[in-house]
Formats: structure tokens, C-alpha cells, sequence
């Protein structure tokens, strides 16, 4: 049985729910290949699976609900889409800005990002920054290495200690400040992380969902919650 067939179930006990809940949405070429339509049509789509799942992290309560959008390597795509990619992400940016009630990071390597991109970004930002509900990452541009190497040269730069600690790399990651993702989501299949929160999500809940990033709806939200509440958390002890 895959997650897409899962009969109806019970209300997701709240004590249990995870303070991060991070997604890396995948599927949107292939779920508009599937359907006959356009690269842009998939991004389209898969920008309005964001609105949903960030809404439903709201509603439920979540502290930091993170979003993988584009990854470093992504900007290797053809040019006609990376065109599209790029012009739903600054619509995808500037609407979650507006529905947030909290402030938005964006976290990522921004150098090859186009200028409208960043500008659409940097906005973003400012404008959430003094919001005081969940907090929302969004992933642009994004590779886990990177942001490891950059904390540990931060941490080394301004350390004396010869040796650097866990939570002195912590504290210079994209995240700095927020709990680790304690359920991380990944559609459309794929099993495999993609180097997305890689140190942050050393005691996550994996959960993969067979459905393409433009099917999630709430019903798989409370699937993944369901499977992630049923969880043993030993934190090695």
C-alpha cells in the first residue's frame, strides 16, 4: 500500500505535534509531464501546494514549517526552465510574504539567483521580519554542504577554542535560532533527502510520500503526522 491509498484515519493527537516540520517538493515537472502540461503549469501548481502545506503547518500550530523550492543545482537546468522556475518563485515568495504571520527566511546560496529573484527575496524579508507567529524557511538555492562549511568557518572565525562543538556549529547554520526539523517530508517517490537540512535533521522523522508535490493536500500532512507520532525518540539514550 502506498501513502496515496490510506484508508481514512483518526484525528493527529496535537501533543505530539513536531515544533518544525520541513517538506522538499518534488514532482512538479513530472506531475505536469503526466498531465500533458507545461513545465510552467508544474510550477504553478506545485507554488500552490506550498500555500496549502504552509497553511495547514499554521493552523495546526506548528512553530517553523521549511520548504525546499530550489536547490543549488537547479540553476543548472535549460534556460526556458529556469525562466518559468524562476518567475513562479518570485510570485511563490512574494504570496507567502503576504499569508505569513510570522517572519520568512529565505535559506540558500542566492549568487546565481537572477536579480528579480533576490529583489523579490529581500522584500520578503523585510516585510515579515518583525511577524511574530511560524516562522517559514524557504529553500532557494539551497545545498546542505554549503550551509555546514559556511557555519564551521563562521564558528572557527570567531572561536578561540581550537575544536568546535555541535552547538557552535548550530549556531552559525541557515536555521540558527530554530528547533531542528523533527518531521522531515519528501514527495513524489524519491527516497533521498537531496541535501536538504542535512545537520539539522540528524533525529528527524523521514517520511516519503508517493505523491507528486502539486497532490499534497491535507490529508497527506496528517499521514505523515500520524506515522511520525507513532515514533520512538531515543535521542541515543
Amino acid at each position: 500500500m502506498t501513502t496515496a491509498d490510506h484508508p481514512a484515519h483518526p484525528p493527529v493527537a496535537l501533543d505530539n505535534l513536531p515544533r518544525h516540520i520541513a517538506f522538499i517538493a518534488d514532482g512538479n515537472r513530472r506531475w505536469a509531464s503526466r498531465h500533458g502540461l507545461t513545465v510552467e503549469d508544474g510550477y504553478e501548481a506545485g507554488t500552490a501546494a506550498v500555500h496549502r502545506a504552509l497553511a495547514q503547518c499554521r493552523a495546526l500550530g506548528v512553530q517553523v514549517a521549511s520548504v525546499f523550492i530550489v536547490s543549488e543545482r537547479n540553476f543548472d537546468r535549460a534556460p526556458a526552465h529556469i525562466q518559468a522556475l524562476v518567475k513562479v518563485t518570485c510570485k511563490l515568495v512574494r504570496q507567502a510574504a503576504a499569508d505569513a504571520d510570522g517572519p520568512l527566511r529565505v535559506i540558500g546560496q542566492l549568487d546565481r539567483a537572477p536579480l528579480p529573484l533576490r529583489d523579490a527575496i529581500r522584500e520578503a524579508e523585510h516585510q515579515t521580519r518583525a511577524r511574530t507567529g511560524m516562522s517559514v524557511n524557504l529553500g532557494i538555492g539551497y545545498d546542505g554542504r554549503a550551509d555546514i562549511a559556511q557555519a564551521a568557518r563562521a564558528a572557527a572565525d570567531l572561536s578561540s577554542v581550537p575544536e568546535q562543538t555541535a552547538h557552535d556549529i548550530d549556531r552559525h547554520l541557515s536555521t540558527a535560532g530554530q528547533p531542528d526539523p523533527e518531521l522531515v517530508v519528501r514527495t513524489s517517490g524519491e527516497r533521498r533527502l537531496s541535501g536538504f537540512l542535512l545537520w539539522q535533521s540528524t533525529d528527524a522523522t523521514l517520511h516519503f510520500d508517493d505523491r507528486m508535490w502539486p497532490e499534497w493536500n491535507d490529508s497527506a500532512l496528517l499521514d505523515a503526522l500520524i506515522i511520525h507520532a507513532a515514533q520512538t525518540r531515543a535521542f541515543g539514550r
